[in-house]
């Protein structure tokens, strides 16, 4: 089977060769770059083609960021890229826009009849050393419930233009080396996108508890776009869809999550359905107390998952608590790579009981959670690839956890 074949067949539910590998290695690429300390056999390559000649599954997330001169990002600030590898891409229309873009700052003013908006994030050399690849934010489009109506009509004023054939180009691009996911919202839900983008978080806490009726009003105002993201995403010629990320116990805790993003979810995994495509949501961060709540969302695909010792949840426990359904992509703690986090004795030790816990195999794509770090050893990398063909074939007839 080559990586295509295999992943897909993962995500079926059915028999495979071997247990798909497929590691994050795009911001361990962005790092690299920037230090000028890529590898000699890796020059002139981007993530897609380093995977390749590492022997690996591609992990195509929506979009090849390594490839320069793809993305766009004035609406960043209001949680929306634009990539040409994305099956649709979004403009403000009707609205003054200015952007003020350096090496170091990405600042947006946005003029509305209710008055200005103004965002401003914040990258820098180091972080991109570091592989960070996201800016973080110095000013928010949202600063106070009186910013509510000027975001309101922003939003109702982005306009979603499919692009079925930049997608397609994509997905000839990946080819056989892995699964083109069609990018969709990173936020689950426009609340969500509040948390994650438009508020600061202290401050969408406040208004959340001081302001629930503004903030679903707001809400509902976003809602015709998120859909006219999901019907670009379903017009496309992907297999499988991304839709919502980063998860977490403390951040997105119980009740919010239950509210806020599993009805979501659920409408996007039921018209994926019926398109005929599979679901996948970003699920890194600490979900020991979200579990009960996925097998309900639909998902096909729950990415990133990050067992213990960065969570307090084994692999195993993280499958089992997802749902027989649910394939899990990810397994591997980003630290478990790092030779300051983990001597090769504790390293072996711990591939020997993850192994150990995995049964037949079945409905697992093995990954990085989150990403390969810039310092990674990459002997760690190759044992587990080598460990995976130690495992052999998934025989789904026999799976038990």
């Amino acid at each position: 089977m080559n990586h295509h074949e295999r992943m897909l067949a993962t995500i079926r539910g059915e028999a495979t060769d071997q247990i798909p590998w497929a590691p994050r290695m795009d911001l361990w690429y962005v790092a690299q770059r920037a230090r000028g300390s890529l590898p000699e056999e890796f020059a002139g390559l981007n993530s897609v083609e380093i995977a390749e000649m590492m022997g690996v599954s591609c992990h195509s997330m929506g979009a090849d960021y390594s490839r320069p001169g793809r993305g766009e990002t004035s609406l960043r600030g209001f949680g929306q890229d634009n990539h040409s590898d994305f099956p649709y891409r979004v403009v403000l229309r009707d609205m003054p826009v200015e952007t003020d873009d350096d090496p170091e700052n990405l600042r947006t003013r946005i003029r509305t009849p209710a008055g200005e908006v103004f965002t401003h994030l914040h990258r820098t050399r180091q972080m991109a050393m570091d592989g960070i690849s996201l800016p973080f934010y110095k000013s928010h489009a949202i600063q106070s419930v009186d910013d509510f109506e000027k975001v309101a009509q922003i939003f109702e004023h982005l306009e979603v233009i499919p692009t079925p054939e930049a997608y397609r180009d994509f997905q000839q691009y990946i080819g056989d080396r892995g699964i083109a996911v069609a990018r969709g919202s990173v936020a689950a839900s426009p609340i969500h996108l509040m948390l994650h983008e438009l508020i600061a978080m202290d401050q969408f806490f406040y208004l959340l508890q001081d302001e629930p009726k503004a903030v679903h009003e707001l809400a509902e105002r976003m809602t015709p776009f998120f859909d006219a993201i999901l019907d670009a995403l379903l017009a496309s010629d992907a297999e499988v869809i991304f839709w919502g990320a980063n998860y977490d116990q403390d951040l997105t805790w119980p009740s919010f999550f239950e509210a806020e993003i599993v009805a979501w979810l659920k409408k996007v995994s039921d018209r994926a359905h019926a398109a005929g495509k599979f679901l996948l949501t970003h699920t890194d961060g600490e979900n020991k107390d979200l579990l009960p709540y996925y097998p309900s969302c639909g998902i096909d695909v729950a990415d990133s998952v990050c067992p213990a010792p960065m969570t307090k949840c084994s692999l195993k426990e993280l499958r089992i608590g997802m749902g027989p359904a649910t394939t899990i992509w990810g397994g591997i703690p980003s630290i478990s790579l790092l030779d300051d986090s983990m001597s090769d004795a504790v390293f072996k030790d711990y591939l020997d009981e993850l192994f150990d816990s995995l049964g037949a195999g079945d409905r697992l794509i093995l990954g990085v959670s989150d990403n390969v770090p810039p310092d990674v050893n990459m002997g760690r990398l190759e044992e587990i690839k080598n460990r995976v063909e130690s495992f052999g074939a998934v025989d789904v007839s026999s799976f038990a956890l």
